[in-house]
């Protein structure tokens, strides 16, 4: 009898312990359940176009922007050369611009000597 009671005392420790683990598993089930709600709400489409398409349609337009960047980019690399291309220039005809000026400052200094000099030849003569 004694060992009726202890497997029936055992059995009923099993069938509380597989409750208690059903009830568990039906808590965590539940809150599965909770959570892929939550997505579904947070993914559902309220509208008539699906949501595949939205993404390729909103990946096409960012290759297009990333497209007019990459242009944008090369035009003013571009630029920048053109820009040095004419600071170059600016510094050639200035360097020129002096050599002519030095060259002038020098004449004109010859010039007015000479001019000086036969002035006064001239003068002293009289």
């Amino acid at each position: 009898m004694s060992l009726v009671t202890a497997g029936g005392t055992v059995g009923v420790a099993l069938l509380g312990i597989a409750a208690e683990f059903m009830r568990r598993q039906a808590k965590a089930i539940t809150e599965v359940a909770g959570h892929a709600q939550e997505a579904r709400d947070q993914v559902a489409n309220t509208h008539s176009t699906n949501l595949r398409d939205d993404l390729d349609s909103v990946m096409y337009r960012l290759d297009r922007v990333l497209d007019g960047q990459a242009r944008h980019e090369e035009s003013l690399r571009e630029q920048g050369r053109e820009i040095s291309e004419l600071r170059s220039d600016i510094a050639h005809e200035r360097t020129e611009r002096l050599a002519v000026a030095k060259r002038l400052d020098q004449h004109v200094s010859t010039v007015a000597s000479a001019t000086a000099a036969t002035v006064a030849a001239v003068v002293g003569t009289e």
